[in-house]
C-alpha cells in the first residue's frame, strides 16, 4: 500500500465512496481511483461500505456504551468463546458496535435507543439474558 492507497482509504472511511469525489479531492484520474478501490476491495483491505446514519433523525435519541464482564467458566461450560458472545451481542438490533477489550471489562458495546425506557428494555431483555454475562456498566452519551 502506498500513499495514494492510504489517502483513498482515509476518504472512503470518512464516507466518501464516489470515485469522482475521491479523484477530485486527490487530483488523481477517476480510472486510477476506480482501479485502486477495486484492488483494495479484492484484497480485503476494504471490507464494506456503510452509511453514516444520523440516528437521532431516525428517532433513536440515546447512545450508550456498555462495559460487559463475562464469566469464562460459564462460557467454557456452554461451549461459547468471547468472539461468539460478541457476535451474539452484535446481532441485537440496536447494538451498533462491539469490541473485546482489556481493563475493567471484557467487552464494550455501543447501543442506540429511542429513550431510557427503550435502553432499559434492550439491557434487561436482550443483553442481560445472554448466558455468560455477569455484569454490565452503562454510560449514556450526553453530546
Amino acid at each position: 500500500m502506498d500513499r495514494l492507497d492510504g489517502e483513498i482509504l482515509e476518504l472512503a472511511d470518512s464516507g466518501t465512496i464516489r470515485y469522482t469525489s475521491i479523484a477530485k479531492k486527490l487530483g488523481a484520474p477517476i480510472s486510477t481511483v476506480h482501479m485502486r478501490l477495486k484492488k483494495l476491495e479484492k484484497e480485503g483491505t476494504i471490507k464494506k461500505y456503510k452509511a453514516d446514519v444520523d440516528w437521532k433523525k431516525a428517532g433513536l435519541d440515546i447512545t450508550a456504551y456498555v462495559m460487559i464482564n463475562i464469566d469464562v467458566d460459564t462460557l467454557k461450560r456452554i461451549g461459547k468463546t468471547q468472539d461468539k458472545l460478541l457476535k451474539e451481542l452484535k446481532n441485537i438490533l440496536y447494538v451498533k458496535e462491539g469490541s473485546i477489550i482489556i481493563g475493567d471489562a471484557d467487552l464494550l458495546i455501543k447501543i442506540i435507543a429511542k429513550d431510557t425506557s427503550h435502553l432499559k428494555d434492550i439491557l434487561l431483555n436482550y443483553v442481560g439474558k445472554i448466558e455468560g454475562i455477569t455484569t454490565t456498566k452503562t454510560f449514556i452519551v450526553l453530546e
